[in-house]
């Protein structure tokens, strides 16, 4: 453990994790259909071209409609029906969507998804059906493909492209699917009109924020433009209630996140999606940065799109271009009926009395942190012979580098007291304590423009975890092989003493999580523990900026 000012020691933990290959998607079942979903009426039909299907569980709309938007083929009455036909929405949860082990192992949405998760098994029957949509338009095949891809599944690809359309013998199956889903797009719970539900205001009347969590808000709110404290208390109110301890059927804590949210958004080392100190301010930077994602989608208001993709999802937000267009409960509908209260409460708007460092860093360096501001005079490895491109930053070849970020004013470095040794290791920011995990040795690739980044302590190179391309994955330490591009950067000299880090393999920068929000640690004081990222490079954006400083 390593040993602040303070004299405290702050606790480390192997930080290994593998990287979520699958699409983030939340559906807030508990709190968003607490008004209660519509459900159906089993009066018999006339219509020889419908079929009765029986009631969707509420639990299970939420994860239809997010299957649903898998591809443009596929809808939730669609989807719906499906899996009437499979299960009749009675089986057990590994077999509600009828898939068998070898269906599962190949389509479920994760590597750790559960075989007992309803949810999972339906998106995996969706993500199975709009696969075979894929497979079959490419082989050129004709008209509506989902009647085909259902057939697919009973018969096999082949089949059906031997057919050119769906087989003889798989046509009742299909017809069956198909007046289901003919009969479930007219029930209220999948109505294609999105519709703005009426909130139905708390039967206690205003509910206030209580005294332990104003500074958490605070902080949450201050973090982007788009958030304010108002909103970020409006959200908890909705989600949790302000229970810190609410859990539901995949959600937990205060801010309810899911497990994979909060993979996503948990701020670094040590913190706890019970802790409201964690959870509340990893909200606000969840909302932050989704609103800034989507802030370009149909010139619509990014606060309320984030809204949606906090319930949904950010791929089934863009994939439908607004909020689903689904007739259940709408957290972009609820949150924003709640904010004008919390607009009132005083304490929200007053910062608390408590002594933090500048969030807004200077861009250039300060005299008393002894910041180099241009590169080493020293022999240094060059990039190549005829410069191309990009100006690269000059270094000393096996030199020691303190890496900084000069937005957070803290340095990079890994978990423990120079005793982590664990490939597969997150780093992360700390202050500078001048421990030699937290230097590291700059070497040239065999390119001679890339550079390979060692820890000074371990001699393991700076990567992206698990190889990941996905933007949002964190940076990690593994054994060095300097012909793995995934542990090559190109360190480009964007002037004032900063670089720009580039990974070969991904093309994506390392960066902070979040637009140049402040601090979410130690009640908005410090970036200790605050984990590393990659995501797309803009150029405006100063977390994205590092500086090597020799030593």
């Amino acid at each position: 453990m390593k040993a602040t000012a303070s004299g405290q020691r702050r606790p480390w933990r192997r930080l290994i994790s593998s990287t979520r290959k699958r699409v983030e998607i939340v559906a807030l079942v508990g709190v968003i259909l607490a008004s209660g979903a519509v459900g159906f009426e089993l009066a018999a039909t006339a219509d020889p071209d419908k079929l009765v299907g029986e009631p969707v569980p509420d639990g299970d709309v939420p994860a239809i409609v997010e299957a649903a938007l898998s591809c443009p083929a596929l809808n939730p009455p669609k989807l719906a029906a499906q899996i009437m036909a499979a299960s009749g929405f009675k089986s057990s949860p590994d077999m509600i969507a009828g898939l068998d082990q070898a269906a599962w192992e190949k389509w479920r949405p994760s590597s750790d998804a559960s075989r007992a998760d309803r949810r999972a098994n339906i998106i995996a029957l969706g993500h199975r059906t709009c696969e075979n949509v894929g497979r079959l338009r490419s082989a050129d095949i004709d008209g509506d493909l989902w009647p085909a891809a259902i057939a697919a599944e009973q018969t096999g690809v082949k089949a059906v492209l031997d057919a050119r359309g769906v087989p003889k013998d798989a046509k009742p199956y299909v017809d069956k699917v198909k007046a289901y889903a003919a009969w479930y797009a007219e029930q209220p719970q999948f109505s294609e009109k999105a519709t703005t539900q009426p909130v139905v205001a708390a039967a206690n009347g205003e509910l206030k924020v209580p005294d332990s969590l104003v500074q958490p808000i605070q902080i949450a709110g201050k973090l982007c433009p788009q958030v304010t404290p108002a909103k970020i208390a409006a959200q908890l109110r909705t989600l949790s209630g302000f229970d810190v301890n609410k859990r539901t059927a995949d959600r937990q804590g205060v801010a309810q996140f899911t497990p994979a949210l909060w993979e996503k958004y948990q701020p670094g080392t040590d913190t706890s999606v019970w802790r409201p100190a964690d959870a509340i301010p990893a909200l606000g930077v969840a909302m932050c940065d989704m609103a800034q994602q989507l802030s370009d989608l149909n010139g619509e208001d990014p606060y309320r799109l984030a809204l949606s993709a906090y319930q949904w999802g950010i791929d089934p937000v863009r994939r439908a271009a607004g909020l689903p267009r689904v007739n259940v409960t709408q957290l972009a509908d609820q949150v924003p009926a709640h904010v004008t209260e919390y607009e009132k409460d005083s304490r929200l708007s007053v910062p608390v009395t408590k002594p933090s460092p500048t969030v807004k860093p200077s861009p250039t360096p300060s005299a008393s942190r002894g910041v180099q501001a241009s590169p080493s005079t020293s022999p240094s490895a060059k990039p190549s012979e005829k410069p191309q491109g990009p100006k690269l930053f000059a270094y000393e070849a096996g030199a020691t580098y303190r890496l900084e970020s000069p937005w957070a004013q803290s340095i990079v470095e890994l978990p423990g007291i120079n005793q982590n040794t664990q490939p597969g290791s997150r780093v992360h920011l700390w202050k500078d304590e001048g421990y030699k995990d937290q230097r590291w040795k700059l070497y040239p690739a065999p390119d001679r423009r890339h550079v390979i980044i060692t820890n000074a302590w371990n001699n393991m190179a700076l990567s992206v975890q698990d190889r990941s391309l996905q933007k949002g994955s964190k940076m990690a330490v593994y054994e060095r092989d300097d012909n793995d591009e995934n542990q090559q950067w190109l360190l480009e000299d964007v002037g004032a003493g900063n670089v720009v880090m580039t990974n070969r393999r991904s093309g994506f920068v390392m960066e902070l999580l979040g637009v140049d929000i402040g601090p979410t640690r130690d009640n908005g004081t410090t970036w200790n523990g605050y984990w590393i990222q990659q995501f797309d490079r803009q150029d405006t954006q100063r977390d994205q900026k590092w500086r090597f400083v020799k030593q």
